[in-house]
């Protein structure tokens, strides 16, 4: 029996037989494997050898948190792989080699693709049969289940183990007001500990904006570490020198973040690491590092989110106090995603609310981008992390989070008829109020705020969803 947890552990399938490549040993899986990635929840083995096929199947669906996993079982002959309901790790897919892991960058040439989110599929080692496809979703958004399994269409089995998460209340007759503010933190705090709870390091890396989501998360996490332990917050900016990357916008807010936290927490540790990124570092390591942990992503957003991402994972750059260079020497990163999704914080929010003035609609769009989530950012934002043997967590996403403020009426989250950096994540917002930090800036987008956009793309019109030159990977392997 093999545990085995490794982003660059490969499986192959060759006439039926299950390969396993470990730091470049290959050899033939006799026995039951697991490979298993979880932040939250912790799986054995040995919980799911003498299951039958939906016992195995109802454990792996009911894991909380972030999760991708495969799982062969010797007995039923069968192989079992998935990812969470919002695709938070990675799980990827080549169907003309039969090759999968989690990979930080692929093994081989050739078209890769990621494993559906949501969902856990079972197939026999030959591949000769119709898999069976147990999701939380009817159907996938954007038609993603098409591509799969073009000569076998699978079984698909509905199931409904994450309703709470998927599901927004309608609701109307609440309000904003400081008790759930208090409780929003507090549940977030009772998460972030939760995901915390075997690290060990000295120092802990808030990816830091100056914004309320990442703020947020930064009061979070000082509420949930001890107190000699050190928090960086990491900000990324792209220009030709400091002086242009200064004028980032996310630079000033960041600075006011950082002052509110150590008024707040005054014995407290925060070490702000600014990472001043020019053209020629961000060429090299995109081409180097960055393009091969995000494929299969390929569009120009893509591009830009995991360059931000890269660079302030690795932790790298000048104290904000001494101007002195720097390196965190933490393993793990916090991050403020989820908080739009969940509490209406996009711009097209906005517009259906000022299109059609009723509040319980935005619940309707915050249900279809919680739904969505999966298809975006989280396997190639894990597989960037595992590039640099980092662990990124995102407290809002945790189960208990999601599940309280999915239930609470629409008005004790937001109004959208107050002006913009005011009604949008107006419940996050109070808590941040609350705790002392600026609250009330609009929102920006990382790679607007930290110039990445501007520096890629210059003055050209280009879409977020549009292909990334920058992306694109010769098959020379």
């Amino acid at each position: 029996m093999n545990k085995v947890t490794d982003y660059n552990t490969w499986w192959f399938l060759n006439h039926g037989v299950v390969h396993v490549e470990i730091d470049g040993v290959v050899s033939y899986v006799m026995e039951d494997m697991l490979d298993f990635s979880g932040t939250t929840t912790d799986l054995d083995i040995k919980d799911l050898q003498s299951d039958s096929v939906e016992q195995i199947v109802e454990r792996i669906l009911n894991i909380e948190g972030a999760w991708s996993i495969v799982y062969y079982n010797r007995k039923l002959e069968k192989l079992f792989i998935g990812r969470d309901v919002f695709g938070r790790q990675s799980m990827v897919f080549n169907f003309h080699l039969k090759a999968f892991g989690c990979r930080s960058q692929r093994k081989c040439a050739g078209e890769w693709v990621e494993i559906p989110f949501g969902q856990v599929t079972v197939f026999d080692p030959m591949m000769d049969q119709s898999p069976t496809v147990y999701s939380y979703f009817e159907s996938y958004p954007e038609g993603i289940m098409e591509k799969y399994f073009p000569k076998h269409p699978p079984k698909h089995v509905f199931v409904h183990n994450k309703d709470p998460l998927l599901n927004v209340s309608r609701a109307i007759g609440g309000r904003v007001d400081v008790s759930n503010a208090k409780l929003l933190f507090q549940k977030v705090t009772d998460a972030t500990k939760a995901l915390l709870r075997k690290y060990n390091k000295s120092h802990v890396i808030v990816c830091l904006s100056g914004g309320v989501d990442s703020t947020f998360i930064a009061h979070a996490v000082h509420a949930s570490v001890d107190s000699d332990m050190t928090i960086d917050l990491v900000n990324v900016a792209f220009g030709s020198g400091k002086k242009e990357c200064e004028k980032a916008p996310d630079r000033s807010r960041v600075r006011k973040a950082l002052e509110s936290l150590r008024v707040a927490y005054p014995k407290r540790k925060f070490r702000l690491i600014l990472m001043n990124v020019d053209k020629k570092t961000l060429e090299q390591h995109r081409t180097e590092s960055i393009a091969l942990a995000a494929e299969p992503a390929v569009t120009v957003l893509d591009d830009s989110l995991s360059c931000v991402l890269w660079f302030a994972l690795r932790g790298e750059g000048l104290d904000s106090d001494n101007m002195n260079p720097v390196t965190s020497p933490a393993t793990t990163c916090l991050l403020g995603s989820g908080a739009d999704e969940l509490l209406a914080g996009y711009a097209r929010h906005r517009t259906r609310f000022e299109k059609e003035k009723i509040p319980r609609n935005i619940a309707e769009e915050c249900e279809n981008e919680l739904r969505r989530l999966g298809s975006r950012n989280g396997g190639r934002d894990a597989r960037v992390a595992s590039q640099l043997k980092k662990t990124i967590m995102s407290p809002l996403l945790e189960d208990t989070v999601v599940i309280w403020l999915n239930s609470l009426p629409v008005d004790s989250k937001w109004d959208l008829s107050l002006k913009r950096g005011v009604g949008e994540k107006q419940l996050l917002r109070e808590a941040v109020k609350m705790l002392g930090s600026p609250y009330d800036a609009p929102k920006q987008a990382m790679q607007f705020g930290s110039r990445m956009a501007k520096m890629s793309n210059g003055s050209k019109t280009i879409k977020g969803s549009d292909k990334s030159p920058h992306l694109a990977i010769e098959d020379n392997l």
